[in-house]
């Protein structure tokens, strides 16, 4: 059996502009194209006060290359990406996340599908941090949105291996790999958060690290029921080229504040929002079949019967397997975020001490 590698952190002396480290740093693989902050001593110092372990303790081995990521080697990612030391930690988090089984990260860095790494933070953290949980969330304009999302990917790039047309084999990637992370706007959400939902309390922090497509809008302003619109969102979802037709897995569906207060204004849980659109976000057998590569060798659906035009294939595998959050700004825009189906799913963990504490805010560490 071949040992993890160890990449081993080294001093580089550079001459020159900011451009020229750059230019170093593109010729070298070690960027995503952007320009990065040069990841100078002190600032790698600056970003590991940020957390109780040791420089050199192996966080995980990342694939598909099995390298092992170091604490500093994080680290460094995390200032090249532009992040403040205090976003350290989500970070940790985020990868700690991504380490799960059921998270198949290693299917998520080699597959061909466009999906990323939706990171997605919920707690007192969102506001110490500034990050982004209302208007433009998914788009510019924050530090802490853009970086922490870029700094993910970045690790997952330069230590785990994932080079684009090498390993990394998504016909055509997205945007949102470039960075994709935003906050839950909890304070005007009519339901418990996502986090508490899951069984956290309010009070801890947490990162959820979702193997998001692409957002689909899905825009209803005419709807007077719950019904109707829930019928939109369900049609979003259950289009016929997503993978969850032929493979049932989660989505995720994103409120705007105004959205969600119109459903819960007629006295509609998560719950029951979620086993509607289980129920609605289906195709019929007889418009699936011959379609999407996979219809005849998706195993899960051997409680639908195929030889039945008129059988129904939902497009995750319970209620349950939706997630529901608020997010955005004004205007009833929505959000489906779906994901490449059954062979993934989404992980949730506290920001913690290294001995499993969780904090109470980033500042804990320097204490």
């Amino acid at each position: 059996m071949n040992s993890p590698k160890r990449f081993s952190t080294e001093q580089l002396r550079v001459p020159g502009s900011v451009r020229e480290i750059n230019n170093l740093f593109h010729e070298r693989g070690w960027t995503d194209g952007l320009p990065i902050i040069p990841p100078t001593e002190d600032a790698v110092e600056d970003m590991l006060r940020y957390t109780d372990y040791a420089p050199g303790d192996v966080l995980c081995e990342l694939p598909p290359r099995g390298a092992q990521a170091t604490i500093e080697l994080l680290a460094v990612n995390c200032v090249m990406a532009g992040c403040l030391p205090e976003y350290f930690p989500v970070v940790l988090t985020a990868v700690k996340a991504a380490m799960a089984e059921k998270y198949n990260l290693y299917g998520r860095q080699t597959t061909t599908n466009p999906a990323g790494h939706l990171v997605l933070i919920n707690g007192p953290i969102r506001k110490e941090l500034d990050v982004n949980c209302a208007g433009q969330c998914f788009g510019p304009g924050w530090r802490a949105n853009a970086t922490i999302g870029r700094a993910v990917r970045l690790i997952f790039r330069n230590i785990g291996g994932a080079i684009p047309q090498v390993t990394d084999m998504s016909t055509h990637g997205m945007p949102a790999r470039y960075t994709y992370c935003i906050g839950e706007l909890e304070e005007q959400s009519p339901w418990e958060p996502l986090h508490v939902e899951l069984g956290y309390a309010r009070e801890t922090s947490t990162v959820t690290i979702f193997p998001g497509q692409c957002p689909v809008n899905s825009f209803e302003h005419v709807a007077k029921t719950p019904h109707r619109y829930l019928g939109t969102i369900a049609s979003t979802m259950a289009h016929l080229g997503t993978n969850g037709i032929y493979r049932p897995g989660e989505n995720m569906i994103v409120f705007a504040p105004e959205g969600a207060k119109f459903i819960a204004d007629f006295g509609w849980s998560k719950q029951d929002i979620k086993q509607a659109l289980f129920e609605y976000a289906r195709q019929k057998v007889k418009d699936a079949r011959d379609r999407g590569g996979w219809f005849h060798a998706t195993e899960p659906k051997v409680w639908i019967d195929l030889s039945n035009d008129e059988a129904t294939m939902p497009v995750v595998k319970s209620p349950e397997s939706i997630f529901i959050v608020v997010a955005g700004g004004p205007g009833r825009h929505n959000l489906v975020i779906p994901t490449t189906g059954d062979l993934t799913e989404c992980v949730t963990l506290p920001i913690t001490f290294k001995d499993g504490r969780p904090i109470k805010s980033v500042h804990d560490f320097l204490t």
